[in-house]
């Protein structure tokens, strides 16, 4: 089926959707890293929806077994690596859940930000709507790094060591695959005074303001 294009398809997988007889058992992580995989055969920008009404019970990054933290962080780590994954292959990853579900959002909104895809939780019925509106804003470029810099009197904070250089006056935000409507916010505020004061070409006596 994938080397056809939808127009070709749409009957086929539509009858194999209809077949589909569920048990009560949800292998969501799975599913996931099965759905990325085949979309990164594809052209960069794809995107994979993972609409999900029920709680992770079946499989890889299941959740119903977790009984302490250090579970949950195999939990978290197996999501991270998805995300990681969808990243590295420019498929961006959208998570729509029911209002009202037993959905692992904490966990599974990972495979979203890292793919730079966006989390729902949505009425049943305006599940359609939702859908639409994933899919109606493409994917204009993939891995994506944004670099913001400045002044030396300046500091960002409360961004990651890894992410800050230039003595904490340039930040590098890995933001993956990214649409037209992608942003992200930062905060930045003055350096310590005795910073300050030690900088040859800053004269705090004089100086009143800093600019950005």
């Amino acid at each position: 089926m994938l080397q056809k294009p939808i127009g070709e398809t749409k009957q086929s997988l539509m009858n194999h959707v209809n077949g589909i007889q569920t048990s009560g058992r949800t292998a969501l992580g799975p599913a996931v890293l099965t759905a990325i995989a085949l979309a990164s055969q594809g052209e960069k920008g794809s995107t994979v929806v993972v609409c999900t009404d029920g709680l992770a019970n079946e499989g890889l990054g299941a959740f119903n077994h977790v009984q302490n933290p250090a579970q949950m962080a195999k939990v978290d780590e197996f999501y991270e690596q998805i995300g990681q994954l969808a990243k590295n292959a420019g498929v961006t990853v959208n998570i729509v859940s029911i209002e009202g579900d037993e959905c692992n959002i904490d966990s599974l909104s990972k495979v979203a930000e890292l793919s730079g895809g966006n989390v729902d939780r949505v009425n049943p019925r305006t599940l359609t709507k939702n859908f639409a509106s994933m899919l109606r804003v493409p994917v204009i470029a993939t891995q994506v790094t944004t670099k913001v810099k400045i002044h030396k009197g300046l500091e960002f904070r409360n961004e990651l060591p890894a992410n800050l250089s230039a003595d904490r006056t340039l930040l590098a935000k890995d933001q993956g695959n990214v649409t037209e409507e992608s942003m992200f916010t930062f905060e930045y505020t003055l350096k310590p005074l005795h910073e300050l004061v030690e900088m040859d070409d800053i004269d705090m006596t004089q100086i009143k303001s800093f600019p950005f």
